[in-house]
């Protein structure tokens, strides 16, 4: 199984990678895992016009094709504006849907404060439920946590991410990339 971490910000995010990477340590735990980190501040994403995936530069095919192998994603994005990130967003505008569709995803966010943590759940579950993915109950978010050297200093952050992944892990298991329930369209 491949589960694929997207730091969903176009600047470069400690807080939000170091919580996206905690979870997939997780996802590792539950064995037989492999994992691979997209980070948006490391890639140029064409902008999303409607072209064909296949018409697009070499570097955007190349990570849309790296979402159409995975298995399960953890979606992790800074809250800008009480939403995610707008590099997330296009990225998500970017990818066919028959590449995502019947995979499980978690959903994960940082934020300044706790007044934003709804705000991914709207939009981006939203998201997720057009392309029939399955997503973990709640959200992974934290607005209160430090990073040294990379790593989540406070332990209860930590276990909590790595249970997210482990969850996410369990679920794309459960569901083994069957599209449920009715077709939108």
């Amino acid at each position: 199984m491949l589960v694929i971490g997207i730091c969903g910000s176009s600047a470069s995010s400690r807080r939000t990678r170091a919580l996206v990477e905690e979870a997939l340590a997780g996802a590792r735990l539950a064995g037989g895992v492999e994992t691979d980190i997209i980070d948006l501040s490391e890639v140029t994403l064409d902008f999303c016009d409607g072209r064909a995936a296949e018409a697009y530069s070499t570097e955007t095919q190349r990570v849309l094709e790296r979402m159409r192998d995975a298995d399960a994603y953890i979606f992790g994005s800074p809250m800008y504006r009480g939403s995610m990130t707008g590099a997330l967003k296009n990225l998500i505008d970017l990818l066919p849907d028959a590449y995502i569709k019947g995979k499980t995803a978690g959903l994960a966010a940082t934020g300044g404060s706790d007044h934003h943590y709804l705000g991914l759940d709207l939009g981006f579950r939203t998201a997720m439920s057009f392309f029939r993915v399955h997503t973990i109950p709640g959200i992974l978010y934290q607005s209160r946590f430090t990073v040294e050297d990379g790593r989540i200093v406070e332990q209860k952050v930590r276990e909590q991410a790595e249970q997210f992944g482990r969850d996410v892990v369990q679920l794309a298991q459960m569901t083994e990339g069957r599209v449920l329930g009715p077709a939108l369209y």
